[in-house]
């Protein structure tokens, strides 16, 4: 295992929030891109896991849609055995209109606004500027920045 620094892990981890943001803004209304895929909607808190959450309002903005549709493209083309092992973990929260569960994790993580976090035992690594600011303008350096931070989590 290689060793990391708690920078070269914050970067990662921010890397893996902006991933994440691209893939829930392509799930509005509660159904469509993870149809099909009930292994990248699991999200939780357990140890020895990455999760990856994006709390959103709706109505959701085009910017939104195509964030989450990147970041889900990445998870399943790149990390399918992790999703399906459940080593990672997606999950869009709706924040107009959380469930229970939903509403226990946002009391938990204090997400007040929209956010796109990567998970790994008690660390959080805010995903959502980066995300954000490249997924439209630099693909490939999002998908770089996001793949990264996945991979560090992962390899902890």
């Amino acid at each position: 295992m290689n060793s990391i620094n708690s920078n070269q892990l914050f970067q990662a981890l921010r890397k893996l929030t902006a991933l994440i943001l691209l893939i829930s803004a392509n799930n509005s209304a509660g159904y469509g891109i993870y149809a099909g895929h009930p292994e990248l909607m699991s999200g939780n808190l357990d140890r020895n896991k990455v999760d990856i959450y994006y709390f959103h309002f709706v109505p959701r903005c085009d910017e939104c849609i195509i964030m989450e549709a990147a970041l889900f493209k990445i998870l399943r083309e790149d990390y399918p055995e992790a999703t399906k092992a459940g080593h990672l973990n997606f999950k869009s929260i709706n924040l107009s209109d959380p469930d229970p569960e939903s509403e226990q994790l946002i009391k938990k993580l204090r997400v007040r606004r929209q956010l796109l976090l990567l998970v790994r035992d008690d660390t959080t690594v805010n995903l959502t500027r980066d995300a954000f600011r490249f997924v439209e303008r630099d693909h490939e350096r999002f998908r770089n920045l996001m793949k990264e931070a996945i991979d560090l989590a992962l390899s902890q």
